[in-house]
């Protein structure tokens, strides 16, 4: 989106310097040179003419210099598909996306627990790794094997197969990096490009459309994920496909939905028919594999079993005193050995509990709650330790990061990504906390209509006298009073719950504040050009008004009427009326009234169409909020906007004559340039849709502020140079899944036959774990849960099933 706008300016830049140079300098400057005349308002100019060309012409070169500039990494592919530099580009993307994301890794931040600078592999992979080839034989993998020459020795394509958090996105990276290192030598290898499955399954989402789709054409998408992450273009991606020039590390089979699992591997099935790939390593959890009807066509195995006591053992007298805790905890605990039986959990409870004595490691209950206490003792621990360089304090931490979880775990999302920019609001805006919601639409943006009405009716009786002010108040009353018959929305219904009543107050001065500043300054913007309108003899005047009275009206029946088809005639009518009005009474009123009250109807219009875009991605429970019954005047905002006008009148009360004709003309331009609220709200044209898109997205990114902080780029940034987060391509993401599905309330289920029995026990007794999979976890947030925090697990679970 960003280089999208960016060379959307550059774009308009380029083109208005090549039309003043063009159509404006050089012909006035060769009309000089030929002894020509120049036009009034260029005579000032004319000694400058010939630089000023130069000028715009060095700045035309700046542009076409910033364009290259920012597109470095790009390859030219429409000109060179063939060039080697590439092919040398790409297998330095492929290197560094992988040994970025090892180095952000668990097993990385463990390594600073050691007393040397040498990692052990048997500490970086602390893992039983068995290979099983075509064949059936069984290999043991060593911690420090060749693994291109496993792959070798298996021809080329690999299953990795193990349980959650067994190490096999980290065994898939490290073999990605060692894959590019080899290729960046040796042109004839492949280049290893990681790419994540999870996402193929939203990819028939759209962020117009907003409605769940059935995934995409799967090599269309893999050319896109291709070029998303790699910067190859599609065209040039898929002659490498054709040519096998690109292997392909397919991981997270597992995060794909159940339903889409089985088209995934057909897919995948496919792909080694249709194109010579001639390295394609797959991950997946062995018991999402064991459930699938079609296999995966990969003859050879790589299986990570659980590790055993002496492994484990092993990991933690390499890290050294540290956690001597930990180690002692362990020996004193059987318990605990059901618990460490991945390297997953060997890092947390590192992490967690480093330099802690035994007395401080308390971890009791089934394993399922002990897992529970080890990722809450880690997420707990570095914002209590970092406090000071986060910036934030504790709290505030573990909730911006349960909210970037949610929208990572979004179905318009689904990856590991915490996003320091929101996406479109759709895919996170139900996440919002309930106080928020009730803050905004039943303060502040009450706070910003009674501002608006407060302002419109101080300018017009500024300008028109105390009659006009009047008259104004009224019509918009009214207008409001329409609106409260026809909506139930909580703008035009601000406090329907009663024990919201007394909070909010400053959220809604803030809003009225806004709201008024806002409307006089449309005023403002406006009433030069109504001024000027007004001194023009009437013959220009009286046109102008029947014009707009017609447009106006046409506009709003055509977007909000059932009578489309007689809109024209209606908008005669009306301009009719307004003419005949305007030829009797003058059209200088007219024009002023009627100039204010089209810009801020188009205002208003857009700015309802904004609220109620963000309005309808709300979830159940947040629209839960506005079901009470509040006092009956706080019902509906038509009481709320009288008292607003009142306050816009007083001002003026005094300043002229309250029996003022001209107040006819002031309710007639408002009645009918008042409908342009409605033409605005309604059509669905550029740029009114663009306009409403763009404030729903903004009002909803002020709400977000609730949750993320100003200032969220340093802490993700802190984040992950304290091991929370891992930065990767510019980028942060989560540092594992499980991780991340703790901070949303519950665990990814590893089977689909056993998910509804997880889901209800998990709602009746925290989940419970079985069998080494993967159950769900519900975050308890006890001390941490403060009012407006996000909707715990039983909201967040039942949001992604129905997704």
């Amino acid at each position: 989106m960003q280089n999208r706008l960016a060379r959307t300016v550059r774009t308009a830049l380029l083109i208005g310097a090549g039309i003043a140079v063009t159509l404006v300098l050089v012909p006035t400057a060769i009309s000089i040179g030929t002894g020509g005349y120049l036009p009034g308002f260029l005579r000032p100019l004319a000694a400058v003419l010939w630089p000023l060309v130069i000028v715009f012409l060095l700045f035309g070169a700046a542009l076409a210099g910033w364009e290259r500039i920012t597109n470095t990494d790009k390859p030219v592919t429409a000109r060179r598909l063939n060039s080697p530099s590439n092919r040398e580009r790409s297998v330095h993307s492929a290197e560094r996306y992988a040994r970025e994301r090892l180095n952000g890794s668990l097993a990385a931040h463990v390594a600073g627990l050691l007393d040397g600078d040498d990692m052990p592999p048997t500490v970086a992979r602390p893992a039983d790794v068995v290979v099983q080839n075509s064949t059936g034989k069984k290999a043991k993998l060593p911690a420090g094997a060749d693994l291109p020459g496993t792959l070798d020795e298996a021809n080329g394509s690999l299953l990795v197969l193990g349980g959650p958090g067994s190490g096999k996105s980290t065994l898939l990276l490290e073999l990605t990096r060692a894959l590019a290192l080899r290729a960046a030598g040796d042109q004839k290898r492949p280049i290893p490009l990681i790419v994540d499955l999870g996402s193929w399954a939203m990819s028939g989402w759209r962020w117009d459309d907003r409605r769940p789709a059935p995934p995409t054409d799967f090599d269309k998408w893999l050319l896109r994920e291709v070029e998303r992450r790699y910067n190859i273009h599609p065209s040039l991606g898929r002659i490498w496909l054709e040519q096998g020039r690109i292997g392909l590390m397919l991981d997270g089979l597992d995060e794909v939905p159940p339903e889409y699992q089985e088209r995934c591997v057909t897919e995948i099935n496919k792909l080694r028919d249709n194109f010579a790939i001639a390295e394609l390593v797959v991950c997946c959890r062995s018991t999402d594999h064991e459930e699938l009807t079609e296999p995966l066509q990969l003859s050879n195995t790589v299986t990570i079993n659980p590790l055993t006591r002496k492994q484990v053992a092993e990991f933690y007298t390499r890290l050294g005193r540290r956690v001597d805790g930990v180690r002692s905890v362990v020996r004193t605990d059987p318990q605990l050995w059901e618990l460490l039986d991945s390297p997953l959990m060997l890092s947390l409870m590192a992490l967690a509990y480093q330099d802690r004595p035994p007395s401080e490691i308390d971890l009791r209950g089934t394993p399922a709650e002990r897992r529970r206490q080890v990722f809450d003792a880690y997420l707990t621990a570095v914002p209590a330790q970092h406090a000071e360089e986060l910036g934030y304090p504790a709290e505030k931490v573990r909730r911006t990061l349960r909210f970037l979880a949610r929208v990572s775990a979004s179905p318009l999302c689904n990856d590991l990504t915490a996003r320091t920019r929101l996406p479109s609001l759709v895919a996170w805006a139900r996440h919002l906390p309930s106080s928020t919601v009730v803050h905004v639409f039943a303060r502040g943006l009450p706070g910003v209509l009674a501002g608006s009405v407060t302002g419109v009716t101080l300018a017009m009786g500024m300008l028109l006298g105390p009659a006009a002010a009047l008259v104004t108040a009224a019509v918009l009353v009214g207008y409001i009073a329409f609106l409260d018959h026809l909506s139930g929305l909580p703008w035009l219904r601000p406090a329907q719950l009663a024990r919201t009543v007394p909070q909010g107050w400053t959220t809604a001065a803030c809003g009225y504040v806004l709201g008024l500043v806002v409307s006089l300054t449309l005023v403002g913007l406006t009433t030069p050009a109504t001024n000027w309108l007004a001194a023009q003899p009437w013959w220009i005047g009286v046109p102008v008004v029947v014009l707009t009275a017609f447009f106006t009206i046409m506009s709003a029946v055509e977007a909000w009427s059932k009578m489309p088809g007689n809109s024209a005639a209606l908008g005669a009518a009306g301009a009719g009326v307004v003419g005949v009005t305007t030829i009797w009474l003058g059209p200088q009123e007219m024009l002023t009234a009627m100039g204010i009250a089209v810009l801020v109807g188009i205002v208003a219009g857009l700015t309802t169409a904004a609220r109620d875009e963000v309005w309808w991605q709300f979830g159940d429970d947040q629209y839960a909020e506005f079901d009470g019954k509040g006092s009956a005047w706080l019902k509906n905002s038509a009481p709320v906007a009288a008292a607003a006008g009142l306050v816009g009148v007083l001002p003026v009360l005094f300043t002229g004559s309250l029996l003022d004709e001209r107040a006819l003309d002031v309710a007639i331009a408002m009645v009918v340039a008042g409908l342009a609220a409605p033409a605005a709200w309604h059509a669905d044209m550029f740029p009114f849709d663009t306009a409403k898109n763009a404030g729903a997205e903004w009002l909803a990114r002020a709400m977000a502020l609730s949750e993320l902080p100003v200032r969220r780029a340093r802490l993700l940034r802190e984040l992950a140079e304290h091991g929370l987060l891992s930065k990767v391509d510019g980028g942060y993401r989560f540092t594992h899944l499980a991780v991340r599905d703790h901070l949303l309330g519950y665990e990814r289920k590893a089977g689909k036959k056993k998910a509804a029995a997880a889901e209800q026990a998990g709602a009746e007794s925290g989940d419970s774990e079985s069998g080494g999979s993967e159950s769900g976890s519900a975050e308890q947030a006890g001390a941490e849960s403060a009012q407006g925090a996000a909707p715990e697990s039983g909201s967040a679970s039942s949001e992604t099933a129905k997704t």
